[in-house]
């Protein structure tokens, strides 16, 4: 076998359909590698507000969910995909579905007032602010 005839057989087996399409299974396996495992997250402090950055690139303001609990942010993102693929050439049909769900939650030292946060989602970078409060020693005075 020459090196043509071997370079065309590797190019046959990596990317001729309908048979199982190793590239694509490859691109595939790297599109799925791009969800990061945990939530990157920033806590930053000035002397009036705490604020929370989060880089969330690729989503869209609907994805994500927030919950306030005391000192605790959650968020939590909702990734759905659907692919559909027909192609007439080689009477093939595909359809895929993917669906993952991811959230982590923060703990501040100041307690979260709802009512005075905020939230923001611009160019993939959710940003939640609030006032500081007092923290919350978990002790009472006694009379």
């Amino acid at each position: 076998m020459g090196g043509e005839d071997f370079i065309k057989k590797l190019d046959s087996f990596l990317y001729d359909k309908p048979t199982r399409n190793v590239m694509e299974t490859i691109d595939s396996f790297f599109e799925q590698a791009k969800i990061p495992k945990q939530i990157p997250v920033d806590v930053v402090e000035t002397d009036t507000e705490w604020m929370v950055q989060v880089d969330l690139p690729g989503l869209k303001k609907e994805q994500i969910e927030l919950k306030l609990l005391g000192n605790q942010i959650t968020i939590i993102v909702h990734h759905k995909e659907e692919k559909e693929k027909y192609d007439e050439s080689f009477q093939y049909y595909r359809k895929e579905r993917r669906q993952h769900r991811n959230q982590r939650t923060i703990t501040l030292p100041y307690a979260v007032d709802k009512k005075s946060a905020k939230a923001s989602f611009h160019n993939g970078v959710l940003e939640i602010k609030g006032p500081k409060s007092q923290t919350d020693t978990g002790s009472i005075t006694i009379d």
